[in-house]
């Protein structure tokens, strides 16, 4: 008796138990045993390729072992097992190229004339120097002193103004000697002292025409003993001369500026009458 015969009987003892609910379908036991017949057929083809497959490799070692007989000269041939992996395996996928570490610049380092010079080995064997920027200089720009005190401003000091009579400038308080009046120009000094002011100038005919400084500034911070170069960038328009500058005050009077050197020694503020 066969496995197919077997098979048959058993089919045929399942699909006739009593406990089964449901009825098969006409035909259906002639499906069943096709499929299996499918199924050994195919078994059957597997088992003849294994075995062609088999007589293929030993065909090949024989070979193998012919060649390797024939004479030392003449090189190995491949096993299956390599020749099979070369045709299932991908191509070879050459590796990237190795790009070599940066260079770690040399301890040995210079600083000339504001730079830093690096010193690295060049290719000729010679050492050659890279100058490295130093911090870059701001150039140095004189600043306006940030001078503090009484101001001499652009029309006068305090309650007292170019062009004031000299009876309004004595109502004012601020002066001393006023018991006599100008004839022509005459020199008054302040009540105050002469901290900030020496004397105003008053003229009779044009009233009070000047002001001399002793520790007074200008509006712009400028006084007795600031620089020439702080005397300038305070006053860009400043019109100069062989004894100093002298700059227009803004509100019809002039600052006359005395310099000796590089220093200011002397401030006025002058009106547009003379005496």
């Amino acid at each position: 008796m066969t496995q197919d015969d077997d098979l048959d009987r058993e089919l045929r003892r399942l699909f006739g138990d009593d406990r089964l609910d449901l009825s098969p379908r006409e035909g259906v036991e002639s499906d069943i045993l096709t499929g299996a017949q499918r199924i050994r057929r195919r078994r059957t083809a597997l088992t003849a390729t294994g075995g062609a497959l088999t007589a293929l490799l030993l065909v090949g070692g024989g070979l193998v072992v012919s060649d390797m007989r024939s004479g030392p000269e003449q090189a190995a041939a491949p096993s299956p097992q390599t020749l099979l992996s070369l045709s299932s395996s991908p191509s070879t996928i050459a590796p990237a190229p190795q790009v070599p570490p940066p260079a770690v610049p040399s301890s040995d380092t210079a600083t000339v004339g504001g730079t830093s010079d690096s010193t690295a080995p060049s290719t000729s064997g010679r050492t050659t120097r890279t100058p490295t920027p130093s911090a870059t200089t701001t150039p140095r720009v004189e600043s306006i002193p940030q001078a503090t005190g009484p101001v001499l401003g652009p029309s006068g000091y305090g309650k007292l103004q170019l062009g004031m009579t000299f009876e309004n400038a004595k109502a004012t308080g601020m002066l001393t000697g006023t018991d006599t009046a100008p004839q022509g120009c005459a020199d008054y000094k302040l009540a105050e002292g002469s901290a900030a002011l020496n004397d105003v100038r008053i003229s009779s005919t044009y009233g009070i025409v000047g002001f001399d400084a002793t520790g007074a500034r200008t509006p712009e911070k400028i006084k007795i003993g600031s620089t020439t170069d702080q005397l300038e960038a305070a006053y860009p328009n400043a019109s100069s001369s062989g004894s100093g500058y002298s700059a227009a005050s803004g509100s019809g009077g002039t600052y006359v500026f005395g310099v000796d050197g590089n220093k200011v020694v002397g401030l006025q503020l002058v009106g547009s009458g003379s005496c």
